[in-house]
């Protein structure tokens, strides 16, 4: 099987459906796909299940569109959770995220602040 992106990591900050399914894409072609998650509750897609099916307590529309990924869980407004979800950028080949136009900026994540 070619695996174009094999090598390739890949820092998630995706949910639902949209930007999860671009990360299932670059995973499929290879990459590493790391989804970060918010403790305790996850992805909220982690509860929206289409026609009431489950794997365990989530959706298996969740398992689907975040297969092969793996996940790492953070509170990103805790400062220590953030320097290490920092550290794991620093590994990172590309980040994605579908959070609304200047979240990661505020967080301190945005695309200047991680370029240096």
């Amino acid at each position: 099987m070619l695996l174009p992106l094999k090598g390739l990591i890949v820092i998630e900050f995706s949910q639902y459906l949209s930007g999860p399914s671009a990360g299932l894409r670059l995973g499929d072609l290879g990459a590493r796909v790391i989804k970060i998650e918010r403790p305790g509750s996850g992805d909220p897609s982690r509860k929206l299940a289409i026609k009431n099916l489950w794997v365990g307590d989530d959706a298996l529309n969740f398992h689907a569109i975040n297969r092969n990924k793996e996940s790492f869980t953070a509170d990103l407004k805790d400062a220590t959770d953030l320097d290490l979800v920092k550290k794991l950028i620093l590994k990172a080949d590309v980040i994605t995220h579908n959070f609304r136009p200047g979240v990661m900026e505020k967080l301190g994540l945005g695309y200047n602040d991680i370029k240096k």
